[in-house]
């Protein structure tokens, strides 16, 4: 989950008029920007583009970035709002207002005021001074997919950490002054209200550690991901033609440079151009290749996929409850 530095009465205006009413596709803002101006000190922030969101999506650190990968990779997922404010006050569903969702009936979140006064921990609960008063303010979540199966659109949240005992423990804002009981026990309550706040209306939360995820996974699909914003501008009829010959290749063993040289000699079709085929094709799922067993590169013999990462991570993306 992440947090904006400092919070101040200003960063919460501003968190408002971007999250009061998030927007969807191309519009959306998130919280907190991958800026160095915004991101949680000691941060890697950056952003990812999105074919699907047609924008960027604004990432915090490495683990979120491979995350979003897989996320991305899901062909159901038709919409996602990163870095999204969790309201402290009573707000629509995250589907309202979205064409998918027009005959649905959505329950309103309660809030994490509510959530937290429930609970007990009021308390813990964050605040910004705002004219010599205390006000209340907001936790800001990783990520929720929007998702779509034979029952219509649902959603999904995200919790991303580097490590599973990160969840217990946080890292973010600690220094050698803390009082590192009192920053758990926080922690705990701010997980606890977040997972409650979305059960409440049937929205899952699944919590990620990113170093249990398969490296060579996610390297491939980080790789794939840069070349998503490239335009190959080919027709059709030349785009058959190369995943065509990808597949064929496929099957054959062969590396993705031969294909493109042959392909190249016999319709003249540009290497480059049949490289942003072969990338977008891979993340599309229109070449079948293995994304498990070694790094992804043209000089080496294309693998057929032994094992679907959709299938081996089927849990992050189901309904809820």
């Amino acid at each position: 989950m992440g947090q904006a530095r400092a919070m101040t009465a200003n960063r919460l205006k501003e968190i408002l008029r971007r999250q009061r009413v998030p927007e969807f596709g191309a519009g959306y803002e998130p919280a907190i920007k991958a800026t160095r101006e915004e991101a949680p000190a000691g941060s890697r922030p950056a952003t990812v583009w999105s074919q699907l969101l047609a924008r960027d999506v604004h990432t915090l650190s490495v683990p979120e970035r491979k995350v979003l990968a897989l996320l991305l990779y899901c062909p159901s997922l038709f919409e996602l709002q990163e870095q999204r404010m969790l309201p402290f006050l009573p707000a629509p569903h995250p589907l309202h207002g979205h064409p998918r969702a027009k005959n649905e009936s959505l329950r309103d979140l309660r809030g994490t005021l509510a959530v937290a006064e429930e609970r007990g921990c009021l308390s813990f609960h964050p605040s910004v001074n705002v004219d010599g008063e205390e006000v209340p303010a907001c936790w800001i979540g990783d990520f929720l997919g929007f998702f779509t199966d034979r029952l219509g659109p649902y959603c999904v949240n995200f919790n991303v950490k580097s490590t599973r005992e990160e969840f217990a423990v946080p890292q973010v804002g600690i220094s050698v002054r803390t009082d590192k009981a009192r920053a758990a026990v926080k922690e705990g309550f701010r997980h606890l209200v977040e997972r409650e706040l979305y059960a409440d209306i049937e929205i899952r939360t699944v919590e990620v550690a990113a170093d249990e995820l398969p490296p060579m996974l996610t390297a491939n699909l980080l790789q794939q991901l840069q070349w998503q914003k490239r335009e190959h501008l080919l027709s059709d009829e030349q785009v058959q033609i190369v995943l065509d010959g990808f597949n064929l290749g496929l099957v054959r063993r062969a590396t993705p440079l031969n294909v493109m040289v042959s392909i190249e000699q016999t319709h003249g079709i540009p290497r480059y151009k049949q490289r942003i085929l072969f990338e977008q094709g891979v993340f599309a799922r229109k070449i079948r290749i293995d994304l498990f067993d070694s790094h992804i590169f043209t000089e080496k013999p294309m693998l057929p996929e032994r094992t679907d990462a959709l299938e081996a991570y089927a849990n992050w993306f189901r309904r809820g409850p």
